[in-house]
């Protein structure tokens, strides 16, 4: 009987190890691993690091290939197997899948660690209509013979165009970096003359001078649901102009260098602006005459201004990092009603310049970061304990004490971060836990705080209360209030310790338990098959042989 018990302990272990391994798929007798197209689709849009080599020749490659694809056909793949690391991920295809068979087999030979094949090839990957970039002798001609409600996939390259969009179409590019736009310095490099376009992952450069009417992206005049998104806008006039626009989005996009405005929005409703870096441009967003605007999370940085609102009203300001612009950060003229919270400005030639404005400046529990606000923080919490006053219809009655950084965790989950560190590192590792990495802010900074902003999707404080660990538990925490707030559906934790380099790992109280429903259903099984050897092995000792209790 000991040896069955010792049978069923082992063979539970056996069981429970291999969940670990759950999913890992190993390698056929060749040595790699062939995957379904929809399997390498999944691959491809989860795993940023893999590298996808499409060993097709030139020909078949300018004519469609998955994107970001790297070519090295099957013939000079011995001579070129130094373009790759063996200890990378890779994905590779070929037309159906002769030659990417042949290619893996290569590749497996010489030492790479991880490949797979993609069974079908680039037919097989068409036929599930996912997209395919082509290297256009001519953007212009790829959109003019698009359909409406299409999308044009561009392959990387250098295209010499000023681009004229006058149907409704998604425009995307095989790479923000490599996928060029060249307005060559005389005329405006996207101009949008239609309602629902979308425009993402190009370089859009070198238009001609705004003050002849030329501009990087020209949302032309009225035009409703465009956006722009994940693009590098360089060196030109103005980056982005939106007159009378509606419903536009502009996200994501690097704009640098442009020698007069960087976004220009006038008498304009419901224009998002979200998650851009504008630096190193000769001014600011301008916006006028507009409303119900929303500029979140943005970086504005080392710009002759910030942002400036004129006779713009009821929009919302948050979450946006404004410094070391020249002469100020933030700027507003007859522009009432604007909420303006967890902004960062700071070491601005004037952080603000408000004038015949009356609008908020906290949401009654948070305000802004303020460089040049000297009150304390007496309570802990990293609100200051006396308000910020810009003159006397504007006031900011709790300004922050730390810059506001927000992060995206999961879908629609940010967390937002308050802190007088160098936050050198955020990370979120589901189902719960985050870890930060901070450091001295300035060489003389001993203590350092954060206040955090947690979602309850990230970390249900319903379930247990939450552990702050510092150094796995070598650092001291000088301050924690991990109840500082609860709204319902966000928890407001606030902690202090000495500097100068931690790792805080932000968790339930509650121990977690990482065993799948899987485990916990084998777990299950093999105790009971305990419980029923304990009970086949007693009902012998009274009955006698198991023959007669099987009766």
């Amino acid at each position: 009987m000991k040896n069955v018990r010792l049978l069923v302990i082992v063979t539970l272990f056996l069981l429970s190890t291999s969940l670990v391994f759950w999913g890992s798929r190993a390698s056929a007798a060749t040595g790699y691993t062939v995957v379904t197209v929809i399997e390498a689709k999944t691959m491809i849009d989860s795993n940023p690091s893999l590298v996808v080599l499409d060993v097709r020749n030139q020909s078949e490659y300018v004519t469609r290939h998955i994107r970001n694809a790297v070519l090295i056909p099957l013939f000079e793949l011995n001579s070129s197997l130094d373009q790759l690391n063996p200890n990378d991920e890779i994905l590779v295809y070929c037309l159906a899948g002769a030659r990417s068979t042949s290619a893996s087999e290569i590749l497996v030979a010489n030492g790479f660690l991880h490949v797979y094949l993609m069974a079908g090839g680039i037919t097989a990957w068409i036929t599930e209509e996912f997209p395919t970039y082509v290297k256009y002798s001519s953007i212009q001609g790829a959109v003019d013979n698009a359909t409406e409600g299409s999308a044009v996939y561009v392959s990387s390259g250098e295209y010499s165009e000023n681009l004229v969009i006058n149907k409704s179409i998604n425009l995307v590019g095989e790479n923000r970096k490599t996928a060029i736009i060249d307005g060559m310095s005389n005329g405006t490099v996207v101009y949008v003359g239609s309602d629902n376009v979308s425009i993402s992952d190009f370089k859009l450069q070198y238009s001609g001078c705004s003050c002849t009417g030329y501009y990087g992206v020209d949302v032309g005049s009225s035009r409703q649901n465009i956006s722009i998104i994940n693009n590098n806008i360089f060196s030109d006039s103005t980056g982005i102009l939106v007159r009378k626009g509606q419903d536009i989005l502009i996200a994501r996009n690097n704009i640098t260098f442009s020698r007069d405005y960087s976004i220009v929005i006038e008498d304009s409703i419901g224009v998002q602006i979200l998650e851009n870096s504008l630096t190193d441009n000769l001014d600011q967003i301008e916006i006028s005459n507009s409303t119900q605007m929303v500029i979140v999370n943005n970086k504005m940085v080392n710009n002759g201004n910030g942002i400036a609102f004129t006779n713009s009203n009821n929009n919302t300001l948050a979450g946006n990092i404004i410094a070391s612009n020249r002469l100020y950060g933030l700027y507003l003229s007859q522009s009432d009603y604007n909420v303006i919270v967890r902004n960062s400005l700071q070491s601005n030639g004037r952080n603000v310049y408000v004038r015949n404005s009356t609008d908020y400046w906290d949401d009654g529990f948070e305000g802004n970061y303020w460089s040049n606000y000297t009150g304390a923080d007496a309570d802990n919490d990293g609100v200051g304990d006396s308000p910020f006053v810009l003159d006397a219809n504007n006031v900011d009655h709790h300004p922050l004490v730390g810059l506001f950084y927000s992060y995206s965790a999961m879908p629609e989950n940010d967390v937002g971060i308050i802190t007088d560190s160098a936050l050198d590192n955020f990370e979120y590792v589901p189902p719960n836990t985050i870890r930060l990495q901070v450091s001295n802010a300035t060489a003389a900074q001993t203590v350092g705080f954060c206040r955090i902003i947690i979602p309850h999707a990230l970390i249900d404080p319903n379930n247990g209360t939450i552990q702050v660990i510092i150094d796995n538990n070598q650092t001291q925490v000088l301050f924690l209030n991990t109840t500082l707030y609860d709204n319902g559906t966000h928890r407001w934790i606030y902690l202090a310790y000495p500097l100068s380099m931690h790792e805080i790992v932000i968790v339930p109280e509650y121990p977690v338990f990482l065993v799948t429903a899987s485990a916990t259903v084998l777990v299950s099984a093999a105790l009971s098959l305990v419980v029923v050897i304990e009970r086949k092995k007693k009902s012998k000792e009274t009955h006698g042989s198991p023959v007669m209790q099987l009766r």
